[in-house]
């Protein structure tokens, strides 16, 4: 669990957390991206015909203003955001390593699914459920997690949606900016 240190909401929602449970800082930042009322989404059905997927409709709507897209960086805090990685590594059950995360300022681009919650832009409230989905890209490997927003409480929480992803994750957070 994180505290939200700054929440600043304007054209993109930008997010700073930070926690010091182990009495060091860490923390990292979010920015995501918001509709101007004009973003699209979709989603797609699908079905298995011969032996292959065949698009069988896709259902398209627009956006509300202020409303999330599934635009998502993950913004690097340089040592608090080792310090991150240094806890997950613990978590997970891993050996610390001393391989730092990305540099100060660094971004990871990835998307976030909503799964469920409320936003209400008017009155800037945020509870979000959702699913971060950090794509496969260049050989470094694909990996999910789920992202808990709440501006009324002032929290993030950060849970893993599988254990399958714990290296994916711990090697995307390593190794950001690296040529694979």
């Amino acid at each position: 669990m994180f505290d939200i240190t700054e929440w600043r909401w304007n054209e993109n929602l930008w997010i700073e957390v930070a926690n010091n449970s182990a009495g060091d800082p860490a923390g990292f930042g979010l920015v995501l991206g918001l509709s101007n009322g004009e973003h699209k989404d979709a989603a797609e059905s699908w079905e298995l015909k011969s032996g292959r997927p065949v698009l069988t409709g896709r259902e398209e709507w627009t956006i509300p203003r202020g409303h999330p897209t599934r635009e998502l960086a993950l913004v690097s805090h340089g040592d608090r955001t080792t310090r991150v990685l240094r806890r997950l590594e613990q978590c997970f059950g891993f050996e610390p390593h001393a391989r730092p995360a990305w540099p100060d300022k660094q971004a990871l681009i990835c998307q976030m699914l909503p799964l469920r919650g409320l936003v209400v832009p008017d009155k800037g409230h945020f509870t979000m459920r959702t699913k971060v989905v950090i794509e496969e890209q260049n050989g470094w490997p694909y990996a999910e997690f789920f992202l808990n927003i709440n501006s009324v409480r002032r929290q993030l929480w950060v849970s893993e949606k599988s254990g399958e992803y714990r290296t994916a994750i711990l090697t995307r957070f390593s190794h950001f900016g690296e040529a694979a």
